[in-house]
């Protein structure tokens, strides 16, 4: 004997099934496809070397428009976006603040990672920065939306004074070691955000050093890269999986100083 389904079942069932198949169907952002994380730093260290020829990048292997990464970086108007990717290449997603500080801006880099899922998050303070020198000489005179943001700052700051012997370092070395503080500081901070992401091996945070002062002596504009997801030590960051099949010439830019 057989049954026949009412009309409005059979409507019902016709619609669950289009909506199934049309939101299976719905673009989903990926990463780009041959370019992981260790192949990014790469991209990114050849690039730094030679800003006027920057290597050739796949663009034929691109499933999306996903960038290359989200670079989170001081609002400092020397630090140029061609010393870590060709400006032309699309490929570059970029946040900027006032001393490269997380939370300054956690919407615009949650997007940059978990919407268009990049595989790296680079992190850049810079050698000479006009930021921490207002913040370590001037910072009460400074207007207050621009304190506000710096009061961040003080935390690094303090470990830094709780590290420090006797002897007083000159500003352009305390603007570094801030610097570097600061990078690791913000560098934890994201580790800890997005750390399901790192666990699985779908992103690399990586803290550096824009050195637009040549103040390590590698050359001017020379990105140091001193943090890969909270690790600092530089014989370790070279032995890692994302840097161990990096050229000696490349490798040379890995490790503080």
């Amino acid at each position: 004997m057989k049954f026949a389904l009412p009309l409005t079942i059979v409507l019902w069932l016709l619609v669950g099934i289009h909506t199934s198949i049309a939101a299976d169907m719905r673009p989903i952002l990926k990463h780009r496809v041959g370019t992981p994380p260790h192949e990014v730093l790469k991209i990114i260290l050849q690039t730094n070397l030679s800003p006027a020829t920057p290597p050739p990048l796949p663009r034929t292997q691109m499933v999306t428009q996903t960038p290359y990464l989200t670079w989170l970086a001081d609002a400092d108007a020397r630090v140029e976006p061609r010393f870590i990717l060709p400006c032309d290449s699309g490929l570059l997603y970029s946040v900027r603040n006032l001393a490269n500080q997380l939370v300054l801006s956690l919407g615009a880099v949650d997007f940059g990672v978990r919407y268009l899922h990049t595989p790296v998050l680079l992190i850049t303070g810079n050698s000479d920065s006009e930021t921490l020198a207002l913040f370590l000489t001037d910072q009460k005179a400074l207007p207050t939306p621009i304190q506000t943001d710096l009061n961040h700052l003080f935390l690094p700051a303090q470990e830094i004074k709780q590290e420090q012997n006797k002897k007083t370092p000159s500003l352009p070395q305390k603007i570094v070691n801030l610097a570097e503080k600061n990078v690791d500081h913000q560098v934890t901070k994201a580790v800890e955000r997005y750390s399901e992401r790192i666990q699985a091996g779908r992103l690399a945070v990586i803290g550096a050093i824009l050195d637009i002062s040549n103040h390590y002596g590698a050359g001017k504009n020379r990105l140091i890269i001193i943090n890969i997801n909270g690790e600092q030590r530089p014989d370790a960051l070279r032995r890692l999986r994302l840097t161990s099949n990096l050229s000696p010439e490349l490798k040379k830019l890995i490790g503080r100083r």
